[in-house]
């Protein structure tokens, strides 16, 4: 069973090859998650910075193109993301990802 989730992604702007400016655009993209957990593990709670709470776990496998710039919504909640190396105990190599979803409130 998995879930979709929104990959959102800001593209700054900038100047093309004439030095005239170009906007700055945001991309939503759907991708798989293999599962979403509510909150964080006993492991990754420590890993909340002060004024955050970490919302979701999130796990995807293989690793999609999701870097700590992104945001994710998840079931209407958009929230920054924090990656981490999700390792298989059985193989070897970056196999997939498992993603911190925190908002900060403060």
């Amino acid at each position: 069973m998995s879930e979709e989730v929104i990959r959102i992604r800001r593209n700054p702007g900038g100047l093309d090859d004439n030095n005239d400016p170009i906007p700055s655009s945001v991309s939503r993209d759907p991708l798989k998650a293999k599962a979403v957990a509510p909150g964080a593990s006993k492991r990754n709670a420590s890993l909340a910075r002060q004024g955050e709470t970490i919302e979701h776990t999130v796990y995807f496998m293989p690793a999609p193109d999701l870097t700590n710039d992104d945001e994710l919504e998840i079931r209407g909640l958009v929230c920054k993301v924090r990656i981490l190396d999700w390792r298989s105990a059985f193989g070897t190599g970056r196999r997939g990802l498992e993603v911190l979803a925190v908002t900060g409130r403060g």
